[in-house]
C-alpha cells in the first residue's frame, strides 16, 4: 500500500462504502420491488445521471469514451451488471446468510486482486486487514444465525461466488488503468439498464411494484450511482487495498442504520463485527508506516 496515493481518491471509495451501506435499509423501505426492476431503475438512474452531468458541465464525453477499448466496456458490464444478477440468483438459491458470506469476500479479493493488478508485493498487514475483515463479517453473520460447521453446496454458492469475482476483478484493473475516464459507467449503466430491463420484462413478467417504492429507489439509485463513480475514481487514484479493507464496512454500516431504523436490535455480535473491521481498516492504514520505522536506521 503506497503512501503517496491520493487522498481524494482514498476518501472517493470511502464515500462510495458509505453509501452503498444505505442499500439494505432502502430496500427495506422499498417494498415490493423484484429484483430486476430495482436494479433497472437504479442502472436507468444512473444512466441518466452522468447525462445530467455532461450536460451541467457542457461536456462532450464522446472523444473520451471513443479512447477506451471495447473490452474495457465488456468488463463493466460483467462488474456491474453480471455483479447484480449473480447476486440476486446467489440470495434466491442458497441460504441467504450463506451466499452473503461469500459475497462479501470481494473486499478481500480486492485487496489481493488490486495488489497484484498493480505488480505490488504481498505484505504481513494486506494479510491481517483482510482476515480480520472476513472475521467481522463471518460474526456479524454468526449473529443472524450464520452456521459454520459446513455448507452443503448449491447452485447459489456458485452465483454467490461469481458475484464476488466480477465485481473484484473489475474493480482491480480501474486501479490498474487511473488514465481510463469514469464517464464509461454513463455508458456501463445503460447496458445494464436493458439486459436487466429484458429480464424483468420478459423473463420476471413485468410485475408492478408501489409507486411509493419505486419512489424511494429511485431518489436512492441517484447516489448509488455517484458511488459507483467515486469508487471508480478511488480505485484509479486512491490507496485501492486500503479502500478494499475499508469496504469491509458496508454490510457492518448496514446492520448499524437497520438498528437505528428501528428494524434490528443491537448485539454483541454487532459490536464484535465493528470492533474487527475497524481493527482490520488500521492495520491496512498503519502497517506500511510501521514497516517504514522498522526499517529506518
Amino acid at each position: 500500500m503506497l503512501r503517496n496515493k491520493s487522498f481524494a481518491g482514498t476518501v472517493g471509495g470511502l464515500a462510495a462504502v458509505l453509501i452503498w451501506s444505505l442499500t439494505a435499509p432502502v430496500i427495506a423501505l422499498a417494498v415490493g420491488i423484484d429484483p430486476f426492476l430495482y436494479v433497472t431503475l437504479g442502472d436507468g438512474i444512473g444512466a441518466l445521471v452522468f447525462v445530467v452531468l455532461w450536460v451541467a458541465r457542457r461536456h462532450n464525453p464522446l472523444p473520451e469514451l471513443k479512447t477506451i477499448p471495447l473490452w474495457f466496456y465488456g468488463l463493466g458490464l460483467i462488474g456491474i451488471s453480471v455483479h447484480n444478477l449473480t447476486w440476486v440468483a446467489a440470495l434466491q438459491q442458497a441460504p441467504p446468510l450463506e451466499a452473503t458470506l461469500i459475497i462479501y469476500t470481494w473486499p478481500l479479493l480486492v485487496i489481493v486482486f488490486t495488489t497484484i493488478s498493480l505488480g505490488q508485493k504481498f505484505r504481513w498487514f494486506h494479510i491481517v486487514a483482510g482476515l480480520l475483515g472476513m472475521a467481522g463479517i463471518a460474526v456479524l453473520l454468526m449473529g443472524r444465525g450464520l452456521g459454520i460447521g459446513g455448507f452443503n453446496l448449491l447452485p447459489g454458492h456458485g452465483w454467490a461466488l461469481v458475484s464476488a469475482l466480477t465485481w473484484s476483478v473489475f474493480s482491480a484493473v480501474s486501479a490498474r488503468y487511473p488514465y481510463l475516464t469514469s464517464s464509461f459507467l454513463g455508458v456501463v449503466f445503460f447496458l445494464s439498464m436493458v439486459i436487466n430491463g429484458a429480464v424483468w420484462l420478459f423473463y420476471q413478467g413485468a410485475p408492478l411494484a408501489p409507486t411509493q417504492s419505486l419512489w424511494i429507489a429511485g431518489t436512492a439509485s441517484i447516489f448509488f450511482a455517484l458511488g459507483y463513480a467515486m469508487w471508480d475514481f478511488g480505485m484509479k487514484h486512491g490507496n485501492s487495498q486500503l479502500i478494499g479493507a475499508i469496504s469491509f464496512l458496508t454490510p457492518v454500516l448496514t446492520a448499524v442504520y437497520l438498528v437505528l431504523l428501528g428494524k434490528a436490535d443491537l448485539t454483541v455480535y454487532l459490536l464484535a463485527s465493528l470492533a474487527l473491521v475497524v481493527a482490520g481498516i488500521a492495520v491496512a492504514k498503519y502497517g506500511p508506516m510501521l514497516r517504514s520505522e522498522k526499517a529506518q536506521p
